[in-house]
């Protein structure tokens, strides 16, 4: 089964009705993206959180971050069956998360990004247990690992010397329990952002996927936005509205790539995911280039899914704030004034010009 395509489509169903018939109000939501900290053990030379980051509070801003029983709350009042995603920063820093993920995964289905290097056999094994029966049952589904590139490549990326042998065989150490046990789930996924440092080594890592053994390869377009700063709601969308270009970016070697991982995912037992999903190559291409026109997408995202700061706040995309739940209960903000109004004006503009290349971004 292409497991992307079938959660594509059920978000996207989901959020249709709404979008089409309830003037900026929205079902419960389906998908919970949770930033569980910012606090990370790596320092990525792509990510969008480099400015929170270098903040020399942020250590000492741990003590804000969402309390277990805070988080939990929030989970609660997703659709059953939806899908929560917890991401960081680096997950594996909070030392509550075997309990959040536990609590999560008795009524959803549970999505854990990691750059791996803090994996541990037996947390490895508590999550094998934690494993969905199927696409529609509650569980652990999927762990999406990143890994950006092959040995000293992504070492240098990611600013950990040794970190690329030893995040490999965590990976391969589930994969291997996985087989044991008999289980499909979680599903592993090998997670890459596409940049100039490892755009050359693109199917390299599709056959890196294969060796070891995981489920998906994901390569995912770079969102350059600084965290801080991604949208103004007076932003409106113009024929011929991009993204800027990635300075000193091989466009055509992406092209090269993208068609050899296209042929390859034709006998692969990896299946293929580039993210955004909805997006042809070309249109990735272009968003490489600072040309992808943007002005013909729909995206459907804030009708299904939202995310939610490690300190609380309440985000439909690109960190436009319409609250906080120490100040808000979540399923009043999921639908407050703020939230309806940013539908409404989504909608009004099909979509903004800091959507391009957003990863969460679910277009027509």
């Amino acid at each position: 089964m292409d497991y992307s395509r079938f959660y594509n489509f059920c978000i996207e169903s989901y959020a249709k009705l709404p979008y089409h018939l309830c003037g900026g109000y929205a079902f419960r939501p389906m998908t919970l993206f949770v930033e569980l900290t910012y606090r990370c053990n790596f320092r990525c030379n792509m990510c969008q959180f480099l400015d929170i980051l270098d903040d020399p509070r942020l250590n000492e801003r741990a003590k804000e971050e969402l309390t277990t029983d805070e988080i939990n709350r929030v989970v609660d009042n997703i659709m059953p069956l939806g899908l929560i995603a917890f991401t960081g920063g680096e997950p594996l820093l909070r030392k509550d998360l075997p309990e959040l993920v536990g609590h999560a995964a008795k009524r959803h289905k549970v999505y854990l990004v990691t750059n791996g290097i803090l994996l541990k056999e037996q947390m490895m094994d508590e999550w094998l247990a934690l494993g969905c029966g199927s696409l529609l049952s509650p569980g652990f589904a999927s762990l999406g690992v990143s890994l950006e590139a092959t040995g000293k490549t992504h070492d240098d990326i990611v600013k950990a010397p040794g970190s690329f042998e030893k995040i490999l065989a965590n990976v391969k150490y589930l994969v291997e329990r996985k087989k044991q046990s008999g289980k499909k789930f979680p599903l592993v996924w090998l997670k890459c952002v596409i940049t100039s440092h490892n755009v050359a080594q693109l199917e390299d890592m599709y056959r890196l996927a294969e060796e070891a053994g995981v489920d998906m390869f994901n390569p995912i377009t770079y969102y350059g936005m600084p965290s801080a700063n991604r949208l103004a709601m007076d932003e409106n969308i113009k024929a011929d509205a991009s993204a800027s270009p990635v300075a000193g970016f091989d466009v055509n070697e992406l092209k090269r790539q993208l068609a050899n991982l296209r042929e390859r995912a034709k006998t692969s037992p990896v299946q293929l995911r580039i993210t955004p999903p909805a997006l042809p190559d070309g249109d990735i291409v272009a968003a490489y280039e600072g040309k992808h026109n943007l002005a013909d997408k729909v995206c459907y995202t804030p009708w299904s899914s939202v995310a939610l700061s490690a300190y609380g706040d309440v985000f439909p995309c690109s960190n436009y704030t319409v609250g906080n739940i120490r100040q808000e209960p979540f399923l009043k903000l999921w639908n407050n004034a703020k939230m309806r109004d940013f539908r409404k004006r989504l909608k009004a503009s099909r979509v903004f010009p800091s959507c391009a290349a957003c990863c969460s971004m679910v277009m027509k």
